[in-house]
């Protein structure tokens, strides 16, 4: 065993043995693309045991995207993390809009993907599948399909079929895919960050009351900038500050306390870009120096005793 997995275990041991009782836990991740945040200092330090890759459902037929996908992995192994595996749009997507994989092509490209990668048992279908911008963002009928397509293929997996943004329409999006699927749905993915950076609830409550069954918070937390580029230069541009990242995950943590049905909290992500493009809401800044919203989180998994979140009477606890 690695001396970060080492660490990592004995941490969740006494971590486990010091939690309080009497407190409802809610399960916390990380979503992060880089390798690096596993033998991170910092991450090692926070215990977060649950990880989530993005990638594209084609990446293992091409040689720099099942490169990134295998190198994240062995690290995420050797450390002793719990992946999550969320699929998106080909890269051939940006030639052809219309490209999204038919029936036959996922069900092949999941079969490699479990066979690659049998430890993993946690997948999501598409992310942020009612996106704007996304393939699917009008073809919940389609997302239905390939969420079928992986619920027969891994009856044991826990598999979020529907992984959504808290917009407008997202109820409706949710109906039709739901009409559409066979299987039913046990696990559903929301990325609240409206809720989150505005201090809101709606989307959450909206997402909890179309749904039954499980909820993670697939990617939440608060983010520092965003920009739209349009010909290679800036159209628009927003800002935070750390200090209301911290804030935004913190009541990001707080919207998990709403229901039990909220099990797991994916923040995102790890560290930020040195040179930021269109995103930037890591926990870790660009220098490797922890945010404030970093210190929150481990201020909550030291005062839990364990690598969670705690909840009691539908608030979030110190």
């Amino acid at each position: 065993m690695s001396l970060p997995r080492l660490v990592l275990a004995l941490t969740f041991v006494l971590m486990a043995a010091a939690a309080p009782a009497h407190a409802r836990p809610v399960t916390l991740g990380i979503g992060e693309q880089q390798p690096g945040m596993f033998t991170d200092p910092y991450w090692v330090q926070l215990g977060v045991p649950h990880a989530r890759f993005l990638t594209q459902w084609d990446a293992l037929r091409h040689k720099r995207e099942r490169g990134l996908l295998d190198a994240w992995v062995e690290a995420a192994r050797a450390a002793g993390a719990q992946m999550t595996i969320a699929f998106t749009h080909s890269h051939r997507a940006r030639r052809d809009p219309r490209e999204f994989p038919t029936r036959a092509q996922f069900r092949a490209a999941f079969a490699a993907f479990r066979a690659r990668y049998p430890d993993v048992r946690d997948w999501i279908v598409w992310n942020e599948a009612n996106h704007p911008s996304s393939l699917s963002a009008h073809r919940p009928r389609k997302v239905a399909m390939l969420f079928d397509v992986a619920s027969r293929a891994c009856p044991g997996c826990r598999i979020v079929g529907a992984d959504v943004l808290d917009i407008s329409g997202m109820e409706g999006w949710i109906r039709r895919f739901t009409r559409a699927a066979r299987a039913r749905p046990r696990y559903w993915g929301l990325h609240n960050y409206v809720d989150a950076q505005h201090g809101g609830s709606a989307g959450t409550r909206r997402l909890l009351a179309v749904t039954h069954g499980k909820v993670w918070f697939t990617e939440t937390g608060g983010w520092i900038l965003r920009r739209k580029y349009q010909g290679g230069r800036v159209l628009s541009e927003l800002r935070s500050s750390p200090r209301h990242q911290a804030q935004a995950t913190r009541h990001a943590l707080g919207l998990a306390c709403m229901s039990r049905r909220v099990q797991r909290v994916y923040i995102y992500n790890w560290q930020a870009p040195r040179f930021p493009t269109t995103w930037d809401s890591g926990l870790i800044g660009p220098r490797g120096t922890p945010r404030p919203a970093y210190d929150l989180l481990l201020r909550k998994v030291r005062n839990a005793g364990a690598p969670v979140a705690r909840c009691r009477g539908g608030r979030l606890l110190p």
